[in-house]
């Protein structure tokens, strides 16, 4: 990646979190971690050693830049550790009851990710560093730009309908997830233009509603049958290490509500409405 626009994705960042920027070790030792299993990262983000650690000084959630190895391999991870509650908190939009700002919520992310195909959300373990429990995220390599620089720059993706698809499903997702700080920073674009999402650390509120049906312009099929067969026990073995229950009746009411707005649209519209197909990863 250039240097200058590495430079400009950092300084740009907003109070808040810094998402997992671009990132290669150059070691030649390393693997071409895109053909990695999920289950080898969450191992190499548990059990490798701690190099270095170095706080990032733009944002509001403490978080850290941590570089591990286990003798072979070496690669970065994102540290956040934020856990705070509020009964009532006062944000932009006006007040939102029993307020909770978690780095949990990045590690059932990536599980419910994970357990509806969506393969958007990097692997999130928790590791105890420094004497403090926290989130540790894959640091993503070969990132381009956040979405807010491609606005701020007004640059088209080269490929509307991939990018257009893999946007309808993201909006799906916050819905499912009801993710409340759902911004442009959070949403990173790869040399590809594969996107990723990061920072769900204000996700997963205790709603039974969702936030904006208007969001589910369409799913995609796959996606929608693994979300509509979600089996609430294995959810809540999945999630209950990072969720209270009221966090997982919420997401599986939610849940529900999706299901039931995509099955009125089939039987009012057809497929070809309902439908859209997630491009490949």
């Amino acid at each position: 990646m250039n240097l200058n626009l590495t430079l400009s994705l950092l300084l740009a960042m907003p109070l808040g979190f810094l998402a997992p920027a671009a990132f290669a070790t150059n070691d030649p030792r390393n693997p071409d971690w895109s053909t990695i299993s999920d289950e080898a990262k969450e191992g190499f983000l548990r059990k490798a050693k701690v190099i270095t650690r170095r706080p990032i000084s733009v944002g509001i959630t403490g978080t850290d830049r941590v570089t591990l190895s286990d003798g072979k391999w070496t690669h970065d991870a994102h540290f956040q550790k934020i856990d705070e509650s509020k009964p009532v908190f006062q944000g932009t939009m006006g007040n939102e009851l029993n307020f909770r700002d978690c780095y949990k919520f990045n590690i059932a992310a990536y599980h419910v990710d994970r357990m509806i195909g969506l393969g958007m959300v990097p692997v999130s373990v928790a590791r105890r560093i420094g004497g403090r429990e926290g989130a540790l995220t894959w640091w993503l390599d070969d990132i381009m730009m956040m979405e807010r620089e491609r606005q701020q720059r007004k640059i088209a993706a080269p490929d509307a309908d991939h990018w257009n698809r893999q946007m309808y499903q993201i909006r799906v997702f916050n819905e499912l997830v009801y993710n409340t700080d759902a911004n442009l920073t959070n949403l990173l674009i790869g040399q590809d233009w594969t996107i990723w999402l990061v920072d769900f650390s204000r996700a997963f509120r205790r709603h039974e509603t969702l936030r904006a049906p208007g969001n589910l312009a369409c799913i995609d099929p796959g996606i929608f049958a693994r979300l509509k067969n979600l089996d609430p026990d294995e959810v809540r073995a999945k999630l209950k290490p990072h969720l209270i229950s009221l966090e997982i009746k919420g997401l599986l009411a939610r849940r529900d509500k999706i299901v039931q707005f995509v099955e009125d649209r089939l039987a009012r519209a057809g497929e070809s409405e309902a439908f859209c197909a997630m491009p490949p990863r």
